[in-house]
């Protein structure tokens, strides 16, 4: 399996996933379940008519119905399916939830899906609910991890084959799960929705066993959902870190004439009108479709919900290419109060978290719409970091307090919408701002500096005659060139700032190319990504600066990705 990062906002990500099969999808994405025996909407429709690349069936149907098995044995599941998308495959484990037990062993499952070969495969694990015993999620994390292990040794290389942690709401329990399933070396791992506090919209649990699976999970890996289902939903969820997500919600809630839209759900016997437009809905008054044959009228509102769901998700995409995920966040968790409450948890309880995967530096501003906002990390970051700084000239800034009066158009500072509220701002010379903007980003002290200012703010920047970076327009942080990045380097105690590479990549990153995982050999631990840092060879010696696009941890677990894109090196250097 190979994956690629394209954008990332919160620890939510971006991502062009290869699997073992060859099959390649665009995560965040959503698998909708499609169950033979209840095909409101078949595969072939999903795929023709609104262009998706991925489903979810269920490996125990196909098993125990022995048409079914006979046929998916002959042909394979995609042909069955007349699908030539991603297929994934559950094991059985949610109808062991529903029913106690069921017929086919975890052996079993394995082996059928070796045989039918979809792109993902699943082991049978033990799902639990929020309010499970102890003892009892215990047993089931042991049950779980002894299926894991079956799977290794007899699943097959051509299915990527997804493991799920367990332990329901105890923290040791999920850790040692995540550990244990980590060791294994996954190509793909899952977390369960806590069953009951979904149905009933409690998160809280379920950030708290999302968050503390995924900081042992590697990053490297795309990390499945269970069951959520519901668009409003999965914003959040994203912004955790998860990538993938299954349910049966939209034809679920179809069969109960229940209408999704990407804020909540409505019943259509309480509508009047329709006011969201669909291309499922448009043709029809609430009152038109209320007339429609029962059968006719799932289909109708099925197909709305999937339209829903997936619009939802390709706006979430959109939000992570446009690093404005945080503002989709905080416009959806107020959809509900379950929501709410659990992004507010999230803040206050895993700051830090977030704070790792959160870019230094976006190009779409920061929207103030509450209290809360003071606890996303971007403003944390700053503020802890403005504290050290003890500038002499300050603002009282409407949103973050006292600041630099100097960096009042650098970043997050600059880029925060909050109204129309004024500021009285201390007047402040170009050299004053780029020396706090350097103090504020790197940390040292610069000194004396001639600043070239263009329509009143600062831009290149040079230092005893030398070239050494300039300040960018959209965000208002300093990006070193080569000579700056020298000089930097010489002020700061080794590796801070820095990415270390290898004897390999010392020819190719100096001339420019970007810096790959497998080259690096250090790198300071503080770094976050977006951040601009010096790639130095193992001698310490400046090889070029560029953007870092991976934190540390990620630098660490991806085999083979960019890690810095180079701005420029010491064989191009900018003059």
């Amino acid at each position: 399996m190979r994956v690629k990062l394209y954008g990332r906002d919160g620890a939510g990500r971006l991502m062009k996933v290869k699997l073992n099969s060859g099959r390649v999808m665009t995560t965040p994405t959503f698998f909708p379940v499609y169950n033979p025996h209840l095909p409101v909407i078949t595969p072939e429709e999903i795929k023709k008519e609104f262009g998706w690349n991925e489903i979810i069936t269920n490996a125990y149907i196909f098993w125990r119905d022995r048409r079914l098995y006979s046929e998916a044995k002959e042909k394979g599941i995609h042909r069955v399916l007349n699908f030539d998308g991603v297929v994934m495959m559950d094991s059985g484990a949610y109808q062991i939830w529903q029913y106690g037990e069921i017929e086919i062993t975890n052996r079993e499952a394995i082996e059928f899906q070796n045989e039918i070969k979809p792109d993902i495969g699943t082991f049978i694990d033990i799902v639990m609910p929020h309010n499970i015993e102890y003892e009892k999620a215990y047993e089931g994390v042991t049950k779980t991890i002894k299926h894991a292990k079956e799977c290794v040794e007899i699943g097959s290389e051509e299915v990527s084959w997804v493991a799920t942690v367990q332990g329901s709401v105890y923290e040791d329990l999920i850790r040692s799960s995540a550990e244990m399933l980590r060791e294994l070396s996954f190509p793909y791992y899952a977390l369960g929705s806590l069953k009951i506090a979904t149905s009933q919209w409690l998160f809280k649990p379920q950030v708290k066993y999302v968050v503390e699976a995924l900081k042992i999970l590697p990053r490297s890996r795309p990390v499945h959902f269970w069951g959520l289902g519901h668009p409003a939903t999965f914003s959040l969820f994203v912004l955790m870190g998860l990538d993938t997500f299954d349910s049966a919600s939209y034809a679920l809630y179809a069969k109960d004439d229940r209408i999704m839209y990407p804020w909540g759900t409505v019943r259509l016997d309480e509508l009047e009108e329709f006011t969201f437009y669909s291309p499922y809905l448009e043709k029809y008054t609430p009152q038109e479709l209320r007339n429609v044959s029962k059968e006719e009228r799932e289909r109708i509102i099925a197909k709305h919900n999937l339209w829903v769901i997936l619009s939802e998700i390709k706006s979430i995409r959109e939000a992570i290419r446009g690093e404005y995920l945080f503002e989709l966040v905080q416009e959806r968790v107020r959809s509900h109060p379950g929501l709410y409450k659990a992004y507010e948890y999230l803040l206050k309880n895993y700051g830090s978290y977030l704070e790792e995967y959160t870019p230094f530096s976006k190009k779409h501003g920061l929207f103030v719409v509450d209290n809360l906002f003071k606890e996303r990390p971007e403003v944390k970051r700053a503020l802890r970091i403005v504290k050290k700084l003890n500038s002499t000239k300050t603002l009282n800034h409407p949103v973050y307090g006292k600041i630099p009066a100097t960096l009042l158009y650098t970043y997050p500072f600059g880029q925060t919408v909050y109204g129309d509220e004024d500021m009285v701002v201390p007047s402040t010379e170009p050299e004053e701002q780029v020396r706090d903007i350097i103090r504020y980003q790197w940390g040292v002290e610069i000194g004396e500096v001639n600043v070239e200012v263009r329509n009143g703010r600062p831009r290149k920047v040079y230092k005893d005659g030398k070239y050494i970076g300039m300040i960018r327009p959209y965000d208002g942080l300093f990006v070193p060139s080569v000579e700056g990045a020298e000089l930097l380097k010489n002020m700061l105690p080794f590796p801070k700032g820095r990415v270390v590479v290898d004897e390999v990549a010392k020819d190719p990153v100096s001339e420019g190319r970007s810096v790959f995982t497998k080259f690096v050999m250090d790198i300071d631990p503080d770094l976050i990504p977006g951040q601009e840092v010096i790639v130095v060879d193992e001698n310490d010696r400046v090889l070029s600066v560029g953007k870092l696009v991976l934190n540390p941890r990620e630098v660490e677990e991806f085999e083979e990705h960019v890690a810095v894109k180079v701005r420029h090196g010491t064989k191009n250097r900018q003059s």
